[in-house]
């Protein structure tokens, strides 16, 4: 029977990227995103015979619920990967930014994800060997002074999946999380210029090199996955480096 995912904020550069990949593999793909001219760019590329999409605000439960009813009567209740894609970013000094544009990225990147996986348990559950796969960042493994929330934000979907990882494995579902440094997406280059210190060589990633780390995290069984070299030497430094060390390095890459 044909696996399937269900992929949100899809037609974003991560969210394309791994629609092509898992499309590539075979998945029947379920797009959501609040980009409906996106969704319709996609469906006509794969074919509504291979994806179902909807226009979806993670932020809201019900939708996520009615969403997700809507996918299982296409797949017969069949959801292999969830992918907790959607998100997004601000960048500046918290006490000048509005707090409402903080409280967003909290609702969706957070909120958004808890919603998404709450109301696809079931599916994930009677379906065997699914996998339920969180975008993590780099910046949930210290405190970033430029992103606030984001890191907030981060930061605690890497908890919430190693809650779940642990609470879900009864039910036959992996929970993991993919964490990549700066990427070169719309949501970094469209902010880049309000970064203190992100010159063009330091986005070393592409969209294609995340989708690639989701796609393999299907065959381990770590829960976090640091996607990228900066990344990974940062995640070992930080498992026995002296806090004051890690912050102090932290400070030098961002240009504090």
């Amino acid at each position: 029977m044909t696996k399937t995912i269900i992929i949100t904020g899809a037609t974003g550069g991560f969210g394309r990227a791994s629609a092509a990949r898992f499309a590539a593999a075979g998945y029947f793909l379920g797009l959501f995103d609040v980009d409906e001219v996106g969704l319709r760019e996609m469906e006509a590329n794969y074919g509504p015979e291979r994806c179902f999409i909807r226009r979806l605000d993670v932020t809201d439960a019900d939708e996520c619920r009615v969403a997700l009813e809507a996918f299982a009567e296409k797949t017969g209740g069949r959801l292999d990967v969830l992918l907790n894609n959607a998100g997004i970013i601000g960048v500046g000094d918290f006490a000048e930014l509005p707090l409402a544009a903080e409280h967003r990225i909290i609702d969706v990147n957070l909120k958004g994800v808890m919603n998404m996986a709450y109301y696809a348990h079931p599916l994930l559950k009677t379906t065997p060997g699914s996998r339920l796969i969180n975008l993590g960042s780099a910046s949930a493994l210290h405190g970033n002074p430029e992103m606030v929330a984001y890191s907030l934000s981060k930061r605690a979907v890497n908890s919430f999946t190693e809650s779940l990882d642990i609470a879900w494995k009864k039910d036959g579902i992996r929970v993991c999380d993919i964490n990549p440094m700066y990427a070169r997406t719309a949501l970094i280059t469209a902010n880049r210029h309000l970064l203190r210190k992100l010159p063009e060589s330091g986005i070393k990633l592409t969209p294609d090199d995340v989708a690639r780390a989701i796609y393999a995290s299907l065959e381990s069984k770590r829960v976090h996955h640091y996607v990228g070299r900066d990344t990974k030497v940062f995640a070992f430094a930080n498992g026995f480096l002296p806090f004051a060390v890690r912050r102090f390095f932290l400070k030098k890459v961002i240009g504090y």
